[in-house]
């Protein structure tokens, strides 16, 4: 992390800071938004995608940026990011086409859409990163053939379930140890919960009633972990597990 800060550091120095694109601001987005735009010198968030154009100006006014522009043609994307203005889009597409954003960070959790903003972003050499385990877990291994083909980066995120684990590996590791397992337990666990049973909790912090109810009945935990399997080389050890 050392080596990460002092390069965005040099980055930030040099006025070139990375010009990076979210699609989606829901819960996660808006998060992702408020870290990049006051904690990360040296990275830029220059625009986000938002089905609802509204939630998108939301998640920069919510990380105390006002000066906010709409766009609706990859041209309008383009110009706004050479006057360093940030840029709303409702087609997540645009973002991924658009030149002057080096990488892409996909954060709606959505399979079919997610997919598609990945091979657009790479097709225009724009890197990737996914906070969309969802994806990653059923077509990751060929989203990342087609960006090493392309010579871009294809990866998960830090800070979520999958990327702590190999951090958490990495470090077994380095300190003399082979990992045999890895798993990620949860206490809250229950194979009957469902967005009836999750609606009163998804209201409360303004979430999706079916995914907090993917969370708490193992179907994003599953999700995640065939993600660290993929890069891990992990297998489960019984089948249904």
């Amino acid at each position: 992390m050392i080596i990460i800060d002092t390069a965005l550091k040099k980055r930030a120095e040099s006025g070139r800071p990375i010009q990076v694109a979210m699609t989606g601001a829901g819960y996660m987005g808006r998060g992702i938004a408020a870290q990049i735009i006051n904690k990360v010198p040296g990275m830029r968030l220059t625009a986000i995608s938002s089905r609802r154009v509204e939630d998108g100006v939301k998640a920069y006014g919510d990380a105390g940026v006002e000066d906010v522009v709409v766009a609706s043609s990859r041209h309008e994307v383009e110009d706004a990011i050479r006057r360093d203005q940030y840029v709303v889009v409702e087609d997540g597409l645009l973002i991924c086409q658009a030149d002057g954003i080096d990488a892409v960070v996909e954060v709606t959790g959505d399979v079919d859409f997610g997919a598609q903003v990945t091979l657009t972003a790479v097709e225009h050499g724009k890197h990737i990163i996914l906070m969309n385990a969802e994806v990653d877990a059923t077509v990751g291994p060929l989203l990342k053939t087609y960006a090493d083909k392309a010579g871009v980066v294809y990866t998960n995120s830090d800070g979520d379930q999958p990327g702590v684990l190999m951090n958490l590996l990495r470090y077994v590791e380095a300190i003399g140890f082979k990992p045999v397992l890895a798993g990620n337990v949860k206490g809250l666990q229950d194979p009957y919960r469902n967005p009836e049973t999750q609606k009163e909790f998804a209201a409360r912090f303004k979430q999706k009633p079916q995914m907090v109810a993917s969370f708490a009945d193992g179907t994003k935990v599953s999700m995640e972990m065939a993600v660290v399997a993929h890069a891990t080389g992990f297998c489960v050890g019984q089948r249904g597990m």
